[in-house]
């Protein structure tokens, strides 16, 4: 990413919410002509979600007696987001993020967090586009994490790069949609949202994806 861009720091600010409104809608119009910092965003899209998947009795319980230094204390997200509310220094915000994806690494690999196995179901296309992806639906005992890879191809045809912002939701027996997740995301990209539910896993009839912009309906996935 170009230093001379002076967006190119406000990725993981405007990840995590830490832009102002006028910022926000300052950014985003820079995003849909500025492929490297909508790749940037998609790098770290997924991340808010992952981390409020990870309960704190779990993330926080030591393995043994001794304090270990993987053990990541429950202020730190709040901490950090606060300072960097107040500093509006992008460097340290960017910096946050990091911090927050090496404490993550270390607690995925923890053996607090057991390996799930839950095969990768595709969605399937309701309407053409680039678009593709895979979920995999985890139950937890306080609900059920949703895993998605999806994949925004690069158009057959030359058009022009374009950079949109997609939703995941999941549908219940009942018929009540709840938006899980968002994210961002332009040709030639892979994004993993993660979304949460208090729904069990037999209560989600189905999975689907949307734009944002008019709500259509992209890819489902009926369970």
């Amino acid at each position: 990413m170009s230093s001379t861009d002076p967006y190119a720091e406000w990725d993981a600010a405007y990840v995590f919410g830490a832009l102002s409104p006028r910022e926000r809608l300052e950014y985003e119009e820079h995003l849909n002509g500025c492929a490297a910092c909508s790749q940037a965003v998609a790098s770290l899209a997924g991340i808010p979600g992952i981390l409020s998947a990870v309960p704190a009795d779990r993330a926080l319980r030591p393995p043994h007696a001794d304090p270990s230094p993987a053990e990541v204390p429950a202020s730190l997200l709040p901490k950090l987001m606060d300072s960097s509310r107040r500093s509006r220094r992008w460097g340290r915000i960017r910096a946050t993020a990091v911090a927050i994806a090496a404490a993550l690494a270390g607690l995925m690999a923890s053996p607090l967090l057991p390996e799930r196995q839950e095969a990768a179901l595709p969605m399937l296309q309701t309407i053409p586009s680039p678009v593709t992806a895979e979920v995999r639906v985890i139950q937890e005992p306080w609900g059920t994490r949703v895993e998605l890879t999806c994949r925004y191809a690069v158009p057959a045809a030359p058009a022009p790069r374009k950079t949109f912002e997609y939703a995941m939701y999941v549908t219940d027996a009942l018929g009540s949609s709840t938006r899980l997740a968002t994210w961002m995301a332009s040709p030639d990209t892979t994004t993993m949202p993660v979304g949460t539910t208090g729904l069990t896993k037999k209560q989600i009839r189905s999975i689907d994806v949307r734009l944002t912009k008019d709500g259509r309906i992209l890819l489902d996935r009926h369970l």
